[in-house]
């Protein structure tokens, strides 16, 4: 694998939710992204995003070292889209490739445009009256390059799925001082609050940094998307057995 330092060229791909996002980093810093469209499907702009911005990676002789892919938990054909082309990536560009928890992107991406706000809750909406949520420090999240602590990784194990009851328990008793990210329909009376972030695939980039400085590589035949629940048919095939 390759040698990784706060100089690498790496570029990410986040494709959690309705609008998918791209990024190029130089280390921790972001030096070109992209938000997909909102109202496009991501599977008819991502592709395309990607191709311009690896066409002006070659021209500015900024060609990524490796790449990184947010692996959910999130929107089940989002997911398999954003997965899907990072292992093609890695294959046809020769990349080594590094698996990222979506929701801890998130957080990433929210904390590197507010580095005041040290405590990020994220939610997302995981339906059938479902939430994906997870709480993040940022000291924990992203600590200092060169003082990893042992045992980070780049899917934290804050990350779990609740019923929509327990999470609005939760979302009440959060302090006012832990931030609010993800999707507004989760977020209640604290929507209008959340935190801003330029572009998800950021926090992929920052996180998949980190896990690639510890070598934490993924096979790209054994990556998948991280759904954490079964889709509506598992359920529905369970069901039927069981009936």
């Amino acid at each position: 694998m390759i040698e990784v330092t706060q100089q690498t060229i790496h570029l990410s791909i986040e494709t959690t939710g309705r609008q998918g996002s791209i990024a190029l980093l130089r280390g921790l810093e972001p030096i070109r992204f992209t938000n997909l469209s909102s109202t496009s499907r991501t599977a008819a702009t991502l592709a395309p995003e990607l191709d311009q911005t690896l066409k002006w990676c070659r021209e500015s002789d900024t060609m990524p070292k490796f790449l990184s892919v947010a692996d959910g938990p999130g929107s089940f054909t989002g997911l398999r889209i954003g997965v899907t082309t990072a292992k093609s990536l890695s294959y046809g560009l020769g990349l080594p490739l590094i698996a990222v928890d979506s929701l801890a992107s998130i957080a990433a991406a929210a904390m590197n445009e507010t580095p005041t706000r040290k405590t990020v809750s994220v939610s997302l909406d995981a339906y059938r009256n479902q939430v994906y949520a997870g709480l993040f420090n940022q000291k924990s999240l992203l600590p200092e390059f060169d003082s990893i602590p042992q045992g980070w990784s780049t899917h934290p194990p804050s990350v779990h799925v609740l019923q929509t009851e327990a999470w609005d328990t939760e979302l009440a008793n959060l302090p006012d001082d832990v931030g609010v990210a993800g999707d507004a329909k989760t977020l209640g009376h604290r929507a209008g609050a959340a935190m801003k972030r330029q572009c998800d695939a950021i926090g992929t980039g920052l996180l998949g940094l980190l896990g690639a400085h510890l070598g934490q590589w993924v096979n790209p035949l054994q990556l998948a998307p991280r759904y954490l629940k079964p889709s509506a048919a598992e359920e529905k095939a369970a069901a039927g057995k069981h009936a």
